[in-house]
Parts: C-alpha cells; sequence; structure tokens
C-alpha cells in the first residue's frame, strides 16, 4: 500500500479525536461535579430565608490525604529505584547511575513541587492526574571578551578554549585577538547546544485519551490540546505564512471544568479580544496516534502535531510521553476514580441533614404563637418590648398559645454520625470520638481508634502505591528512555553531596525498576526503630571482634535512618567510609588525638619511672603479638604454598596418564589420536 497522504491523515486523525473520552459519555460532566464538590459550590436547589450551608466532605477526604502522599512522594526518598537484574558490575553501575539522574532530572524541575503536588492532587479530586514530561534543544549563544591578559593567561585562556571546542555540544568562534601596550585581547563566541528535559501538568478537560482504553498502551490515541499564540509558533521555528493562515482559535467551550476552576477569579476570559495577529491564540493538538501510516500494514505510534488544519509535525515515536494515574484504580481500564467520587454522596447527605438541623434550631429559638383574634389585642401582640403587654378577653389560655415545633437536632445528629462512619469505612479518614459514652471511650476506645487509625492509614498506603505502580512508574521508565535516546552529551550533576557525571549514550540495560513507597505501616517510624535495633547488634558485634559486620555496613545503617528523617544529604551528618575525601578529615582528627595521647604519655613517663616500666612491658607484649602474628601469616602461605604445588603435581600426574591411555589407544587402532605421545 502507498504512504498515507496529508488529506489522509488528517481525516483519520480528525476522527480519532472524537473518539476521545473527554467528547463521549458523562466523563467530563462528573468530573465537573467532583470539582463542584471540593470547592463546596451551591447546589442549584438552595433556598431562600433557608439554610445554604454545604458539608465539606470531600474537602476533607482529599486534604486528609494530601500531606501523607505529599510527605511520600515529595520527601528525600527515592519514589522508584532501577535495579541490576544481573550481578555484573557495569550493570549495577548503571543502575545506580540511571537513578540518580532520574530522581534528579524529577526533582530539579523549576517548580517540582507544583508540578507534582498538582498531579496527585489532580488524581485525588478528579478521576485522573496526567503529565507529560519532554525534551527541548536549548541553543545558547555567548560571547566573552578578556583584555589586559599576560601570556600565561593568555596561555590558559587558549588551553580551556581547546577543551571546550573537544566537547560535542559546543563551538567556539574567535571574533577578535590582538595585542596592545596593556596586554592580550581576545573576544570570542560560544554557542552551546543542550537538551532540557521538561514536566508539565496536563489539565483534565486537555488530555484526549482514546475512550474505553484498558490501559495507556492499549489506547488508539493519547495527546493533549493547548492554546499558543502565533508567536510562539513561529518561536518554534515554523514559517510565518503557514502561521499566518492557521484560524484563530474559535474554541467553543467543551467543559464547564475550566471555569469552575476559576470561578473566585471570574471564570474565563473573554474581555481580551486581541487585535495584533502574532498575539492571537491558536488551538495546537500535541498527538500520538496508532496508524498505519507507510502502508507497510503493521501500525506504530506517531507524534502528531496539529493546528487548524495543518500538519505542523509527523514523525514516528515510540512511545507516548504521558503518565497518568488514578488514586483507585479500577481494573481493565485506563482511567480510575478519585477519592472525591467516593464522598460526594456522604457530602450531599451531611449537607440536607445539617440544614434542616439549622433550620429546626432556628425555628425552635424563633417559636411563633396560635391567637384567637377574637379575645385577643393583635396589636399588643405584634408590639414587642420586654414586659410588654397582651390584653385578653376570658382565659389567656385560651386567647394565645404557644405553637410547639419539635426539636429533632439530637436525632438528626444520629444519622450525621452514621454518615461520618460510613464514609470512614469507604475512605479510610476516620473520627477521634465514635460516638461512645465516657466509659466506653476510657475503657475501650484507645483499642477501637487504633484499629481504625491504621485501618485509615492501610487506605492511604494503597492510594501512595498505586500512584507509584502505574503513573510515577511510567514517568521513570519514559524519562530513562526519552534521556538515552535524546541526550547527546554527558553531564556533571550532583546527588547527595557527591559529584556524578552521567553519559545516558551508554546505557545498554533495561532494569527492573521498583517501588520504594507504601510498603509497610509507619514505614518511617518502622525504619529509624529497625536500623536503631540492627545498630546496637552492630556494637556487639564489633566489641566481640565479629567479622559479620564492617564500618560500611554501619554507614549503610546510618544513611536508612537519615533517610527515613527526610534528611536528604547523609554526607552532612556521616563520613562514607568508601569515599577517601570524605573519612580524610575524621583520619587527620584521629592522628592528632593520638599524637597528642603520645605527647602526654612521654610527659608521665618523664615524671614517673614506674610508669616508664609498665610502658616497656607493654611494648613487649605488642613486640610478641606482633611476632605471632607474622608467625601465623607465614605458616598460613606455607600452607597455601605446599597446597599449590600439590595441585600443580596432580594435574601432571592425571596429564601424563591421560597422555599414555590415549598413545595405547592410538597403538592399537592404529589411527592418529590427538594428545597421544606418538
Amino acid at each position: 500500500m502507498p504512504k498515507m497522504s496529508d488529506s489522509e491523515l488528517l481525516a483519520l486523525v480528525g476522527q480519532a479525536e472524537k473518539e476521545a473520552v473527554i467528547y463521549n459519555g458523562e466523563f467530563m460532566a462528573e468530573n465537573e461535579k467532583y470539582l463542584d464538590y471540593y470547592l463546596a459550590n451551591p447546589f442549584g436547589d438552595e433556598r431562600p430565608d433557608q439554610s445554604q450551608v454545604i458539608s465539606t466532605d470531600v474537602s476533607d477526604v482529599v486534604e486528609s490525604d494530601m500531606p501523607s502522599l505529599v510527605r511520600t512522594f515529595l520527601g528525600s526518598k527515592n519514589v522508584m529505584s532501577f535495579e541490576a537484574t544481573t550481578n555484573r558490575e557495569i550493570d549495577i553501575r548503571e543502575a545506580e547511575e540511571k537513578t540518580a539522574y532520574i530522581n534528579w532530572i524529577i526533582r530539579n524541575q523549576v517548580d517540582s513541587f507544583k508540578v507534582q503536588h498538582d498531579w496527585i492532587k489532580d488524581a485525588e479530586i478528579q478521576k485522573m492526574g496526567v503529565v507529560r514530561y519532554d525534551y527541548e534543544e536549548l541553543d545558547e549563544v555567548e560571547e566573552e571578551e578578556y583584555s589586559g591578559l599576560s601570556e600565561e593567561e593568555l596561555l590558559i585562556l587558549v588551553n580551556d578554549l581547546s577543551q571546550e571546542r573537544q566537547r560535542e555540544d559546543s563551538e567556539i568562534e574567535i571574533i577578535e585577538q590582538n595585542l596592545d601596550d596593556e596586554g592580550h585581547y581576545l573576544k570570542f563566541r560560544v554557542s552551546k547546544k543542550s537538551c532540557e528535559f521538561t514536566i508539565k501538568n496536563i489539565p483534565t478537560e486537555n488530555f484526549l485519551i482514546s475512550r474505553n482504553a484498558k490501559t495507556k498502551e492499549d489506547a488508539e490515541l493519547i495527546g493533549d490540546r493547548c492554546l499558543v499564540s502565533r508567536s510562539t509558533l513561529i518561536q518554534m521555528g515554523y514559517d510565518e505564512a503557514l502561521v499566518r493562515n492557521i484560524p484563530s482559535n474559535e474554541e467553543q467551550e467543551r467543559s464547564t471544568l475550566k471555569q469552575i476552576r476559576f470561578k473566585d477569579q471570574g471564570g474565563r476570559d473573554d474581555s481580551a479580544d486581541v487585535q495584533h495577529w502574532a498575539s492571537q491564540e491558536v488551538e495546537l493538538f500535541n498527538l500520538y496516534i496508532k496508524i498505519d501510516y507507510d502502508g507497510d500494514g503493521i501500525t506504530e505510534r506517531r507524534h502528531i502535531l496539529k493546528a487548524g488544519n495543518e500538519i505542523l509535525e509527523n514523525e514516528p515515536f515510540k512511545i507516548a510521553p504521558y503518565a497518568m494515574f488514578s488514586a483507585v484504580s479500577m481494573p481493565h481500564k485506563a482511567i480510575g476514580r478519585g477519592r472525591a467520587e467516593l464522598s460526594i454522596q456522604s457530602q450531599r447527605v451531611n449537607s440536607v441533614l445539617t440544614r434542616q438541623i439549622l433550620d429546626n434550631i432556628y425555628r425552635v429559638n424563633n417559636g411563633r404563637v396560635v391567637v384567637n383574634d377574637d379575645e385577643t389585642n393583635i396589636d399588643d401582640l405584634l408590639t414587642v418590648r420586654p414586659n410588654g403587654i397582651v390584653r385578653t378577653t376570658g382565659d389567656p389560655r385560651m386567647a394565645v398559645a404557644q405553637l410547639e415545633t419539635p426539636y429533632i437536632g439530637d436525632k438528626a445528629l444520629q444519622v450525621v454520625q452514621y454518615m461520618d462512619s460510613k464514609r470512614a469505612q469507604s475512605t479510610g479518614t476516620y473520627l477521634a470520638n465514635q460516638g461512645l459514652d465516657s466509659d466506653k471511650l476510657y475503657n475501650e476506645t484507645a483499642t477501637r481508634f487504633l484499629g481504625t487509625q491504621e485501618a485509615g492509614a492501610a487506605k492511604v498506603e494503597l492510594i501512595a502505591r498505586n500512584l507509584a505502580e502505574t503513573g510515577y512508574r511510567d514517568l521513570y521508565e519514559g524519562l530513562a528512555w526519552m534521556v538515552s535516546h535524546y541526550q547527546n552529551s554527558t553531564l556533571e550533576i550532583s546527588v547527595l553531596g557527591k559529584e556524578l557525571t552521567v553519559d545516558p549514550r551508554r546505557w545498554r540495560t533495561n532494569h527492573k525498576l521498583v517501588a520504594n513507597v507504601g510498603l509497610a505501616a509507619g514505614d518511617d517510624e518502622t525504619m529509624i526503630n529497625n536500623m536503631a535495633s540492627l545498630l546496637t547488634i552492630d556494637q556487639q558485634l564489633r566489641a566481640n571482634q565479629s567479622t559479620l559486620t564492617d564500618e560500611k555496613k554501619t554507614y549503610n545503617k546510618l544513611a536508612k535512618i537519615t533517610e527515613a528523617m527526610g534528611i536528604a544529604r547523609t554526607s552532612d551528618y556521616f563520613n562514607d567510609p568508601e569515599v577517601p575525601e570524605q573519612t580524610l578529615q575524621a583520619q587527620n582528627e584521629q592522628l592528632l588525638a593520638l599524637a597528642e595521647q603520645q605527647k602526654m604519655a612521654i610527659e608521665q613517663l618523664q615524671n614517673n619511672p614506674l610508669a616508664e616500666a609498665e610502658m616497656v612491658k607493654r611494648q613487649g607484649d605488642i613486640a610478641i603479638a606482633q611476632g605471632k602474628l607474622q608467625l601465623d601469616a607465614a605458616k598460613l602461605s606455607e600452607d597455601q604454598r605446599q597446597f599449590n604445588a600439590s595441585l600443580q603435581q596432580d594435574a601432571v600426574k592425571q596429564a601424563q596418564s591421560t597422555m599414555v591411555d590415549l598413545t595405547k589407544i592410538e597403538a592399537t587402532t592404529n589411527k592418529d589420536v590427538p594428545g597421544a605421545a606418538i
């Protein structure tokens, strides 16, 4: 089959866009409702002169989750780690380098905290949260000039420039060079090419994924849409005439999600009618679609950048650079559920009950009366003043009576409490007071509260593990693939106080990716206690001169403790025994302390003859011990030599015996046998 034409490609892409989930079903309507509930916006059925209070169940659940999730994913620990699949040293070092670099990229985004926080919170409120990871090729040009340089300074500068020229990503051009009375003058231009990796949030209303997709990889189309100015497209390198012909954005709002989000700021801004063509916005579609573009009968993922009816880019791209997750995964669905979805029913019911309780209290506190107007002076009754008189004829009880309004607050609160308990069961948020009386509270609540608390923590841990194993796994694996394919130079970075040179072009292994979060209740506290116990065992082993531990293993335990405490740089507090530059200062301090001790010992010897005799005795004991060690070492060496000699003799005898047997076979069969003596 021939290659697909541009018109065929546009038609296929347009059809795939229409099949995106945001244009079908109740997906966007439900997301709008979840955000409305989170913001505690009115339901629309409020009545004048009655309570309009709104319960904040959805917000309470989301905001109770966020501190734990932010501490988990934005703390000092690595969320994911690449692990070697073999015992080869090169494989292990590559896995460590890959883990350090991908974590460095994620943590060193300009707005890293904001991006990850919003990603997680989107998954809590909406049905999913999405980020796009991408790379940008940057060209930086700088001009530098130096004057008054001496011969030595010029030589050093030229040497530095020659080393810079050897870098693949740098070009140096000498613009001007001369010599005057003040010294050498040099002016040059440095051009550098770099690759920057970015992570950006994608709003729910802008994300495109094929409806009914089971997984991200299963989706025929994945992408996003956004508004960009014509000027931005020209800066991206597209032809000005082409950009002028792209129709301006006349987007009909497909969802009110953006208006709900910016309701407190006036909603969507329709007042800015930009007149200058360069500032006008156009709708840009970033799409990754599975199609058979080259006509070979096999579909492949391609990157299509489209604005209006213009295809700006069309190239093969192995992956779809998006990472998406839901707080609650659903089987056989790419899109799961959010925490808001689990709480909206509780918010609706609690809001109605609270309104009814408040309306009831208002009526109780502002009671009404029943009046027989034939026997009552209505003017007296309507005049409200302290100690006022109401004139009646006959029995006052027959003329005026209080209209009773039963108080329902105590009964309604039982229903509210029941709804809170149902919400706690479904979401994991719990109540400190479980409605027990004082005796049961003191006798029973501690155990019950602890059990409820652990169950709630387990639910949040499940959410954390789900986020790690879906979205964060995609992000780490995708970034590792992207840097290995598009970073064309080495990079020096600082990780935990150590300098690390990274060259992704040398990465050859697909390592196993392991999640480090959501593994057990109370991870950090448990880790600190466990490592402290192991350190105690370490001390006992070292006191008994056991070979079961060493300084490096002790350091590893301390590193785990500092990591669990949220300390990013263990080297600020403990020295790695395998890094000489870290242990040098400690060794110097030990030598100084030893010198000071020797100085004090000499002074004591000069003033105490008995101490001198004791010192001589100790030196003798040390000499004997050293001699015994040398003797043991010599004996061990001789035993090893004799063993090697015996092994060699046995090998010679075996070879001679084999040669004799082969010679006999050769003589008997009259055929040439390799290894025989004849």
